[in-house]
């Protein structure tokens, strides 16, 4: 990692710093796995003090760690040999060097060490005695295992030196790091997936994101960074990292990692026998290989990248002669999911060969974790005829989220299997095929004609006692009911839902899969007419029978969880919306990348609807551009608009314009969806030109059935409010009141404030808002109560009720929400312990400090300054200075 790059260890660097500068005898022991960061920072530790000191680098070498005195070498080329291995000449000698280098000027020696672990005792105990004697200070850098030399462990227990533990970056870090590198703004998605596939260990980041971008897997569009495919451990920056590491261990140790890798995870007893104990502690004690679960538990490498790279490293002919000697050993075990897929993998890398049972189980597993090269791999091996429909649905699933549509609908057409008539089982094509007509421009009259004649021709002269007749009816009458919703027809919905869930039998092989389309069918209806407590829990039983481990459905969880997650939000369950799209990367961090904007889009429709409209922002104009490559749950409409309104309403002039010209170009994936989209386009077209959309708000619930709905209803009625529309709030109230959920809840109580007018009645608006975690509506509620308050003369409820507006603001973190112009005329000054805080503050004491001074917590400091930066408008402790001299 590049000194210019660190992040992430400004504690670190301020401490060692601070310790190297003091009198006496000092010393910074830096310590942590490879790549972890510790030569970065013994770099930037150097070149801070640089120009105090004079700085002499030392570098440990597993090849001269048995010489002695031999990495002190270049320091000793004046030496006669007859004293090279006199300790007192050669410390006479280097400190010659030093005083050389010196010139005269009284400047102290830095000693930079890296490697120290690699160090000669010779050479150690020559660099230890220079601090003890405080000649010189020192920063060593060094691995846990096998860990720093004696002599030097000696300084820490004399309290010399002090050990500083470096840990993985953060993801705050990883992000900053990734921005640094790339020298722009990375895609929140692309920095969880950075995140979560390099541990936070900042020379495999750098590698990942060399690599990445050399394949075009890592794109920059409108200034964004993200991701189009998972990222590869085949690239040549990771290889050399990879291949420099491995060469520096013996040649049984590099087969025993060449095994581990092929064959991971590996039972520790079956390793043991195959490259022996010896090996695998040493490659522990290295921190190569890793339990996986404890003492005993099964080996891999400690990083999937570098099992991945050493899998690049070994040919196919020594893959096939490792596996040939492992296979048996591996199968006696029972696979674990990451088990069999590296079986399979293995097998179809190497040409050996796998039963058609356990390829078809590979590709349904390996397709639920987005791994899209291996489903596609081992669901194209699968010769069975009986099996093949269901290898092909694995391999339209894998299309249909790549965006290849046509192919996806080939695939599932072929035999007409969309309609799970197979007799191996059904997997729930039917609705991927339809999701992939309708993403492919077919309208749902078309798709709905196409089921009715294919399943005509399924059972054509069979008896309907047939089981597959009732199968094949249910099938084609459910993919009737998607296009119904799809197409906005909740009435007839609602109708045709409490018929099908008649056709039910809890004893037919696809109940599992009719019952999860009929709860997510319902969450999406009950959400629409406004029942969106009701809809969580029929989202939430829906997920629950997907959970269980007896049915492989293809496409229902992303069905269900868009459904699940739009139910959260318009009930107000900001958390069980967050929980339901951190299930799209709980297994696969590739989740990120197929899914990414539409995660994102979800995620800015819910802190829109918190007020949080800054994180908004940063959310969802990235989320337009992923959404142009990856978009399976076909949201680029919603994600457009979402973005459009944000920037029209943060005043982002040009990025608003930009989008403006975009809202037309994505069909919405429904009407619900495209319903929201059309709302949000109008109000931002409001925004940028006021007039130019709210009066076809006001008109749009009269141009047809589905605007009237509740669930479309009340976000119209929102909008409107908030661009200033009072007779909106009237039409809030009544709407709200036969709705469920806190967003509704909360917005019926801010309609009613409004209405009656009273301070009081916003003030407990305000706290409804506020406890639903909506602090943006919140904000304005208490804001205006200050407003009532003051006007009737109630001085103390109104200052009261400004202070929660303030907090309410604080805990946005971006923008203030009332309106600034007015803010002079009823601002609430700060307190006189907020004055003494703030001055103490100003003056450059920490809170720590503070608190000791003024005998309070911290807490208490912290939320003093929690209130003051809302009541001077500022958000940093940065600016309290000028904020307070003005």
């Amino acid at each position: 990692m590049r000194a210019e790059h660190l992040v992430g260890r400004d504690a670190e660097l301020d401490l060692a710093t601070e310790i190297l500068r003091q009198e006496g005898a000092g010393a910074v022991l830096l310590v942590a796995d490879p790549g972890i960061g510790k030569t970065a920072l013994a770099g930037e530790i150097a070149a801070r003090l640089a120009g105090e000191m004079v700085v002499m680098r030392v570098h440990g070498s597993p090849a001269l760690s048995a010489v002695p005195y031999g990495v002190l070498a270049p320091y000793l080329l004046d030496l006669p040999v007859e004293q090279a291995t006199s300790p007192v000449a050669i410390l006479r000698e280097f400190w010659s060097q030093f005083e050389k280098r010196r010139g005269g000027e009284g400047a102290r020696l830095l000693l930079i060490v890296d490697d120290a672990h690699d160090l000669d005792e010779g050479s150690t105990q020559i660099l230890a005695e220079l601090v003890t004697a405080g000649w010189a200070r020192l920063v060593a850098t060094s691995r846990p295992r096998p860990g720093l030399p004696a002599a030097l462990l000696q300084l820490w227990y004399d309290g010399l030196a002090e050990r500083l533990e470096l840990h993985p970056l953060d993801h705050g870090s990883v992000t900053e790091l990734a921005e640094k590198t790339l020298g722009g703004t990375v895609m929140a998605s692309a920095a969880d997936v950075l995140h979560s596939v390099s541990e936070g260990n900042p020379l495999l980041l750098r590698c990942l994101l060399d690599d990445s971008r050399a394949d075009g897997n890592l794109v920059r569009r409108n200034g964004v960074w993200l991701l189009t495919r998972a990222l590869s451990g085949s690239g040549e920056g990771l290889a050399e990292v990879v291949r420099n590491r491995v060469l520096r261990t013996s040649e049984a140790e590099r087969e025993a990692m060449y095994v581990i890798a092929l064959s991971e995870p590996v039972p520790a007893a079956v390793l043991d026998t195959q490259v022996g104990r010896d090996t695998v502690r040493a490659l522990m004690d290295s921190r190569l290989v890793l339990a996986t679960n404890g003492p005993g538990s099964p080996l891999k490498m400690w990083h999937p990248m570098y099992s991945e790279a050493l899998r690049q490293i070994v040919s196919p002919a020594r893959s096939l002669q490792i596996r040939q000697r492992m296979v048996q050993h591996l199968l006696a075990e029972p696979p674990t999911a990451e088990g069999l897929l590296r079986l399979v993998s293995w097998a179809l890398d190497c040409g050996a060969d796998v039963d058609d049972e356990q390829l078809l189980q590979a590709a349904f597993l390996a397709a639920k974790l987005l791994q899209n090269p291996l489903a596609m791999a081992a669901a194209g091996k699968v010769s069975s005829e009986v099996l093949r429909p269901r290898a092909r649905a694995v391999m339209a699933m894998v299309n249909y989220n790549d965006g290849d549509f046509s192919t996806a609908v080939r695939l599932l057409e072929e035999d007409l299997g969309f309609l799970d008539a197979d007799t191996s089982g059904p997997v729930g094509a039917g609705l991927l095929w339809a999701a992939a007509r309708a993403a492919a421009g077919d309208s749902s009259a078309d798709i709905v004609a196409d089921a009715r004649a294919a399943a005509a021709t399924l059972i054509k002269g069979r008896p309907t006692s047939d089981p597959m007749v009732g199968l094949v009816g249910r099938h084609a009458r459910a993919l009737e009911l998607a296009a119904l919703a799809h197409d906005g027809h909740y009435g007839e919905l609602r109708e045709g839902l409490e018929r099908f869930a008649e056709l039910l039998g809890t004893d037919a092989p696809d109940f599992v899969m009719n019952r999860v389309f009929l709860l997510a069918m319902q969450c999406e209806l009950l959400t629409v007419v406004g029942r969106a407590a009701e809809a969580l829990e029929a989202g939430r039983e829906a997920l629950a029978l997907l959970d269980a481990p007896t049915d492989d459905l293809l496409y229902f969880s992303d069905f269900v969880l868009a459904r699940y997650t739009l139910a959260a939000l318009e009930a107000g369950d900001w958390g069980a919306a967050g929980s339901a799209l951190d299930r799209y990367s709980a297994s696969s961090a590739l989740g990120l990348i197929v899914f990414g904007g539409d995660i994102q889009t979800l995620k800015g429709l819910s802190l829109l609807r918190q007020g949080r409209l800054e994180q908004a922002t940063e959310l969802l104009a990235p989320a337009v551009e992923a959404l142009r490559i990856n978009d399976p749950q076909r949201l680029q409409g919603l994600g457009s608009a979402l973005a459009f309104y944000a920037a029209a309403k943060s005043g982002d002039a040009a990025l608003a314009a930009r989008l403006a010209g975009e809202q037309d170009e994505a069909a919405a994936g429904g009407a619900y969806v495209g319903a929201l989209s059309e709302l949000f386009i109008l109000a931002g077209q409001e925004l940028v030109a006021k007039g130019s959309g709210l009066d076809k708000l006001r008109k749009l619930p009269e141009s047809g059935p589905l605007h009237r709905w509740p669930g479309i209803l009340l976000q119209n009625l929102v909008l409107r409010a908030e661009l200033g529309d009072v007779q909106a709030m009237e039409s809030i109230k009544e709407a709200a009141s036969s709705m469920s959920g806190a967003w509704a809840a909360g917005w019926q109580s801010m309609a009613a404030a409004h209405l009656d007018g009273e301070g009081q009645g916003f003030v407990n608006a305000g706290n409804l808002l506020a406890a639903a975690g909506m602090p943006g509506p919140a904000a304005v509620a208490f804001d205006k109560a200050a407003l009532s308050f003051d006007a009737e003369g109630k001085r103390p409820e109104a200052r009261q009720a400004a202070v929660l507006r303030d907090v309410s603001e604080a805990s946005l973190g971006d923008a203030l929400v009332h309106d600034p112009s007015a803010e002079a005329d009823r601002s609430v000054p700060l307190t006189r312990r907020e004055q003494d805080i703030v001055a103490l503050a100003v003056s450059g004491l920490t809170d720590r400090q503070i608190a000791e001074k003024l005998m309070v917590s911290v807490r208490t400091v912290e939320g003093h300054l929690y209130r003051s930066y809302a009541k001077l408008g500022i958000r940093r402790r940065e600016d309290l200075g000028a904020a307070v001299r003005h």
